[in-house]
């Protein structure tokens, strides 16, 4: 599943969650499921975050060599 569509999903998850006459189980089946998709979620950033600090500094070295 793509990180937009984890969004998505956690987004309507809390829209569930916020009904109140949820049953309990319910309720707990479906905040179980968004701390599963948010910590994916969390993953994919870290990972997104460590692929732009390599570009960052790949970037930076082509800047510092001299041309020719």
């Amino acid at each position: 599943m793509s990180f937009e569509k984890k969004i998505i999903t956690l987004e309507t998850l809390v829209k569930k969650l916020e009904d109140k006459n949820l049953p309990l189980e319910e309720g707990i089946t479906l905040f179980e499921e968004g701390l599963s998709l948010t910590k994916e979620c969390l993953n994919s950033l870290n990972e997104a975050k460590s692929r732009i600090t390599v570009i960052k500094e790949e970037l930076g070295k082509l800047i510092e060599e001299p041309l020719g």
